[in-house]
């Protein structure tokens, strides 16, 4: 097993490169600004991010969704599981993390977007 499979630590989110700055020239991503430590080491508070808008994601990816009960609230998690009714989400940091161990399944329609990069 890798250390993937086996809840090791994943592959920190890259600084974007002149094809994703082109892309957000373009409106084709979206800016956000990571609030929160449940994203450390990946993403710290403060971190702003690319975002690709998506309507479908893989385990690994690093997405944004919007909260099941709070519309006005994004979350920005990694995926740990996909199933045909949407994605289970959870932070790289579980003990300041609010993600589907409490939320449960994030239907697909809340997702928003894949993070592409850091700025």
């Amino acid at each position: 097993m890798n250390q993937r499979a086996t809840g090791g630590s994943w592959p920190p989110v890259v600084a974007v490169g002149p094809l994703e700055l082109l892309a957000w020239g373009l409106r084709r991503r979206v800016r956000m600004r990571v609030v929160g430590d449940s994203m450390n080491p990946c993403l710290h508070d403060g971190d702003t991010v690319l975002v690709c808008p998506a309507d479908r994601a893989t385990v690994g990816d690093v997405v944004v969704s919007r909260h099941p009960f709070k519309t006005d609230v994004h979350l920005i998690k990694r995926v740990a599981g996909v199933t045909a009714d949407g994605i289970q989400l959870k932070g790289d940091n579980p003990d300041a993390s609010t993600d589907s161990r409490s939320l449960g399944t994030i239907p697909w329609v809340h997702l928003l977007g894949v993070v592409t990069g850091r700025l």
